[in-house]
């Protein structure tokens, strides 16, 4: 019996670190050529700690300087969103406000195969984007299936600019 308790542990945390990390593909658009993107789960015991990582292959000729192409970031998001648990919250509370932004429920869709994904857009305080996400408890990392980065700038070129990343 203990074995089996043993076991059964053992396989949940294989389980749970093989399924840390995601990736994704950046697919084509009017001023890039693609890319590749990651999510990877960090351990914090306070907030549900996410890295993301990217790089997108510009097209020739694109006046936007290489750095701006790659790079990490660090999201921090309330513990609930570990699992489905905070998308049901946020289903039924429609929004929720965070110190860096607000997170609000779109609808349910279908991603693929699996039905009843949480479609949600972040909008960070910053104002510089609106992400769109859409999560299903059945995916790898953090459940993303499907994200879209639509940029705010003042600069027309960039301004409403999209980028959509689908996990691979």
């Amino acid at each position: 019996m203990k074995a089996t308790i043993l076991f059964s542990v053992l396989l949940f945390a294989t389980n749970a670190l093989a399924s840390a990390k995601a990736s994704y593909n950046i697919l084509e658009g009017k001023l890039h050529k693609g890319g590749s993107a990651y999510t990877e789960i960090l351990p914090n015991s306070q907030k549900f700690t996410v890295r993301m990582g990217y790089e997108i292959k510009k097209k020739a000729l694109v006046p936007v300087p290489s750095e701006f192409l790659k790079g990490e970031e660090i999201i921090d998001l309330p513990l609930m969103f570990q699992d489905e648990r905070g998308y049901l919250e946020l289903e039924a509370r429609g929004q929720i406000k965070l110190d860096d932004g607000v997170i609000k429920f779109v609808k349910r869709t279908t991603t693929g195969k699996l039905k009843d994904a949480y479609e949600v857009l972040v909008l960070p305080r910053n104002g510089r984007s609106k992400i769109q996400i859409v999560y299903h408890p059945e995916l790898p990392s953090v459940g993303w299936s499907d994200m879209k980065v639509t940029f705010i700038s003042k600069v027309p070129l960039l301004d409403n600019y999209q980028i959509k990343m689908v996990i691979k």
